[in-house]
């Protein structure tokens, strides 16, 4: 780590002031990123405790079903939510920083079934029954591709489960998610199953603070400076090496200024295809603390 920015992560703490608090954050068990029994609560916890230590602030986790961790968020019950993927649906609803880091969603199958899929295009999907998790966004085309054939489960493993006893033919989920919970239920079923290549989709993973919340805007803000100071002094890439988790930022760098960069268009109407050759929507306005780290 090069001294300014040692330096610049010490005055950071040295200057919090009274106004410390205690969070209350809503999740999910969803390792390796989230869990009540994983080191550091998860890679995302990690990520997140040392973001909200700059200002002297602390994460109190609560752990829930997704969708009511989502629901009860929306409604202002807890501060923020975390980690969670952002569409143009959340993003009416919750402000948003930088991501904590991405992840790479795609296909599970089992290694004996081979399957046709052409990269790009949902039509090759047709023929496959699709095992999907309630309340999980995906990646948006395939979400609005209400022809294919999708069965929806309530987790993960359920999914991985369905998949592994021949009920459906691929399961949407998460690489490194799926990879850790075969390891940790199944572990001698674990080669059984393979990720697709390449990935559906790179999802940055943020933390959705509620717009119903008073001062939800400066707390997302504050956010996004301390990902910001971790992210230059080299720490926060430091903390995904210390998981040992190949990241999807080795294929493509967090976005500087992500409600801009990635938060989606309103769809017009169901698209078909994972590529484009539209142009691409205009970019929404910058909020005015985002404006400020242009």
């Amino acid at each position: 780590m090069r001294r300014p920015l040692l330096v610049s992560l010490l005055f950071a703490l040295l200057c919090t002031g009274s106004q410390a608090q205690t969070l209350r954050i809503a999740t999910l068990d969803w390792a390796p990123y989230v869990g009540p029994d994983l080191p550091g609560r998860g890679l995302a916890s990690r990520i997140l405790d040392e973001a909200l230590a700059l200002n002297g602030d602390k994460a109190e986790l609560v752990f829930l079903p997704w969708q009511r961790a989502l629901n009860e968020t929306r409604e202002g019950r807890f501060d923020a939510l975390m980690p969670a993927y952002l569409s143009a649906d959340r993003s009416r609803d919750f402000y948003t920083s930088m991501p904590l880091l991405d992840s790479q969603l795609g296909f599970f199958r089992r290694r004996d079934h081979a399957v046709s899929i052409v990269p790009g295009d949902l039509d090759s999907l047709r023929p496959y029954r699709i095992g999907v998790v309630r309340g999980y966004v995906n990646q948006s085309a395939f979400d609005a591709a209400d022809y294919l054939n999708k069965e929806v489960v309530s987790s993960d493993w359920q999914n991985l489960e369905k998949l592994l006893r021949g009920r459906i033919d691929l399961a949407v989920a998460d690489r490194y998610t799926g990879y850790q919970l075969l390891a940790q239920n199944a572990p001698a079923l674990r080669d059984q199953l393979v990720f697709v290549e390449p990935p559906l989709d790179i999802k940055p993973l943020y933390v959705l603070v509620p717009r119903k919340r008073p001062e939800g805007e400066a707390l997302a803000a504050s956010l996004d400076r301390s990902l910001r100071t971790l992210r230059r002094s080299g720490r926060l890439q430091q903390l995904i090496a210390e998981a040992h988790l190949e990241t999807a930022m080795r294929s493509r760098e967090v976005a500087d200024h992500p409600v801009v960069e990635q938060r989606p268009a309103p769809a017009t109407r169901p698209a078909q295809h994972l590529g484009s050759t539209h142009a691409p929507p205009a970019r929404p306005e910058l909020l005015s603390w985002q404006a400020s780290l242009l």
